[in-house]
């Protein structure tokens, strides 16, 4: 790919309709500065003081709207949300910079020789905001009400693998399987894991966090204070206030404002305007942008067809023009800071002819959903002129995040923009996404080869193993280019310079702070 094309593409994408900021369009300035990684990485700048500071009020922007303060709300449990969810519960199991998992409300999780029966070991004396015992029995309560169809919880999926659970003492829970299952731990680092209890006549949940909720206005705001009898390290904040900030460019605002204090952003544009502004800028990558493909419709149940399109797209440039060099090229389903990631991994190369030739004439046209953001129609828009380059005509159907949500859940899509966390657990994607069983296999994948690596890497507890079974998925999937994988992209905080506290998110795998080591400087 020669670099004046990439620039024609970089210059086209600009000049498309698509707007996200001054800095946004530029194709020959692509560094950026962080105290963790080269130019171009993820990584974090700070500016605060390095002394705690306990007392005052911390002030969070959140990108979306959550309909209530419960681990059943599927936005409160996604990853942007994550810092109010921590404030009010406590997780079993919290994901590492290693990729893994380790105990946090648990003190141990341990695994019977065939992975089928897991024994859950609580922290004595955790009690829930209102006194009362988180026990055994308070882990196997919350399991059932999550897994009820009435709370509509999509984490009832997982909670599906469980066969049996019996409190075997007071704080010790048993789960039996019904297949064996290594990673099992890994589905405690989100809502089944946040043990919660919902009292009569309420609607918003307790746990045993460092913070209860004083106020709470669905979708708008949340106000919590410090719980004075928490078993963990006390927050610093005496008090929180989070509010829902859902345009990404007001967000950025209000902390140069200093209406907010910290705000979730995963625009480049704005995190790269942030670090020049002198912001504090702490971000990983978490997430990856993908194209899903539904293969049971044609033309695309052909995998040549699939394939055409994956040689079509140069990832590079991608990640260049609408990451600004921010990210990095994704090569598949286990993202580069996975412990199952192989330096042997590879990825089929940008190849415009070899796309042409994989159609072998056949004209291919079809309808590319994305959401209404900036970032994903400025991507949409180099998707299109990098495919027209190979002869393939996509439109483009700008549609709300709602819409796209009920076209992605009831299979309606020919081609579909996808950005998601995800791929941060490869434990959990390689078998949600592209299980040939699974309710989350959105493109209607089916590989007998991959669902039998999958079951071999679940049931592995040896990580070499599994590593190797679910490189060999990968490996297929990729082949078979049931979803493309396009780029891992830097998501994080903008905060003040008067924020205290913010952690390295530079190699984490999940994005996930808790409030309670932020501080906000006198």
């Amino acid at each position: 790919m020669t670099h004046s094309r990439r620039t024609a593409w970089a210059v086209a994408a600009c000049t498309a309709g698509v707007f996200l900021a001054a800095s946004a369009c530029t194709t020959s300035d692509n560094a950026v500065s962080g105290s963790a990684g080269s130019a171009g990485s993820a990584g974090r700048t700070s500016t605060a003081a390095a002394q705690p500071v306990d007392g005052g009020t911390l002030r969070i922007g959140l990108d979306r709207p959550f309909a209530k303060i419960d681990p059943t709300d599927g936005s409160l449990m996604s990853q942007p949300l994550l810092i109010l969810a921590d404030a009010v519960f406590d997780p079993l199991m919290v994901n590492d910079a290693k990729g893994g998992v380790t105990p946090y409300l648990a003190k141990s999780f341990t695994p019977s020789g065939d992975a089928k029966t897991w024994t859950l070991q609580l922290r004595d004396g955790v009690k829930f905001s209102d006194g009362s015992a988180l026990d055994a029995q308070a882990v196997i309560d919350h399991i059932h009400r999550l897994s009820d169809p009435a709370a509509k919880c999509s984490c009832a999926v997982d909670a599906a693998a469980i066969g049996a659970m019996t409190a075997t003492g007071p704080t010790e829970v048993t789960f039996t399987l019904k297949t064996p299952d290594a990673a099992f731990p890994n589905m405690f680092t989100r809502a089944l894991g946040y043990i919660a209890k919902v009292p009569a006549g309420s609607t918003t949940a307790i746990g045993s966090g460092p913070y209860t909720v004083s106020e709470v206005q669905a979708g708008v705001s949340a106000t919590v204070v410090r719980n004075p009898d928490y078993w963990g390290t006390k927050g610093h904040a005496d008090k929180i206030v989070y509010k829902v900030l859902t345009d990404a460019d007001s967000r950025a605002a209000s902390v140069r404002s200093g209406d907010e204090d910290l705000v979730w952003n995963e625009t480049p544009a704005l995190l790269k305007q942030a670090r020049a502004d002198g912001l504090q800028v702490d971000t990983g990558l978490g997430g990856t942008s993908t194209i899903l493909i539904n293969t049971k419709q044609a033309p695309f149940d052909d995998p040549r067809v699939r394939q055409a399109l994956q040689a079509a797209i140069d990832r590079s440039a991608l990640e260049k023009v609408v990451d600004l060099g921010q990210g990095r090229v994704s090569d598949g389903p286990i993202g580069a800071t996975s412990p199952y990631h192989s330096a042997a991994a590879s990825y089929p190369a940008f190849d415009t002819a070899k796309a042409k030739q994989l159609l072998g004439g056949k004209k291919v046209s079809f309808q590319y959903i994305v959401t209404n953001d900036p970032q994903s129609q400025q991507r949409a828009t180099l998707l299109q002129q990098m495919l027209g380059d190979a002869g393939i005509a996509m439109t483009i159907k700008p549609v709300d995040q709602a819409t796209w949500g009920t076209l992605l859940y009831q299979h309606q899509f020919q081609v579909m923009d996808f950005v998601t966390s995800l791929y941060g657990d490869a434990d959990t994607a390689i078998a949600e996404m592209f299980g040939s069983k699974s309710p989350m296999n959105f493109v209607g994948y089916s590989n007998p080869e991959v669902d039998q690596s999958i079951a071999t890497g679940r049931a592995a507890l040896d990580p070499a193993v599994r590593g190797a079974a679910y490189n060999k998925a990968a490996a297929q999937i990729v082949a078979d280019a049931p979803t493309l994988f396009l780029t891992q992209t830097a998501t994080g905080f903008i905060a003040s310079a008067k924020v205290g506290g913010l952690p390295d998110l530079s190699h984490m795998t999940t994005i996930n702070v808790s409030p309670t080591q932020l501080w906000v400087g006198k």
